[in-house]
């Protein structure tokens, strides 16, 4: 009967240690994923933001923002309707704006209702958000309870400041947006398989 308990035990600590998924390091964008089964890609940012009289390790807490161009229905003609680029250059239309605030800077994973409290900003809250082509928010998806929905980070390069992770989402839409398109776009916003690799940009506060 031990025999079959030491097994158990070390299949455990296997499956503990199984590699996790990694972004390719040929991947021209820096986040990856599924949204709602269809490719999703974009150039992501990895927020470290502390007090001017903080010392660099202090900050212990990241906000992930990720942009994109990928066009979606009911965007516009104008004025820069077929780049998908996907933001990599910089010089993109920002269509689609991907925000997780309070990521613990460590190795672990986190459900966004957890990161959602930790937010000493009123409203502060993960979020997709598509926006029009003057920059306006056209229709925003948020946590309210449906599942998978969390971020895991796997790894930290403490020389370079790389931070690697997986995310799963799961947003429904916003409600309380004003004036918010109405165009048969999913009342959901479901990102699976999210992979990404950035590295860490301090933002110190004045």
């Amino acid at each position: 009967m031990n025999t079959i308990y030491y097994c158990v035990f070390f299949l455990l600590i296997g499956a503990g240690c199984a590699r996790q998924p990694r972004l390719s390091a040929n991947s021209p964008f820096n986040v990856t994923s599924k949204l709602n089964d269809s490719t999703w890609y974009g150039t992501g940012q990895l927020l470290r933001v502390k007090e001017s009289t903080q010392r660099p390790d202090d900050g212990r807490q990241l906000n992930l923002l990720v942009y994109t161009d990928i066009d979606y229905p009911g965007m516009g003609s104008e004025p820069n309707p077929n780049t998908t680029t996907g933001c990599v250059n910089g010089d993109c239309t920002r269509t689609q704006i991907l925000m997780i605030y309070n990521i613990p800077f460590k190795k672990g994973r986190t459900t966004l209702a957890k990161l959602n409290k930790r937010s000493p900003i009123k409203n502060e809250q993960a979020n997709l958000s598509y926006v029009g082509n003057s920059g306006g928010l056209a229709k925003r998806y948020i946590d309210k309870g449906a599942e998978p929905n969390w971020i895991r980070v796997t790894k930290i390069n403490q020389a370079t400041g790389v931070v690697e992770g997986r995310f799963a989402l799961s947003f429904k839409e916003d409600m309380t947006v004003y004036n918010r398109l109405e165009n048969g776009m999913p009342a959901t916003a479901q990102f699976t398989g999210g992979l990404f690799r950035i590295k860490v940009k301090d933002v110190i506060l004045k």
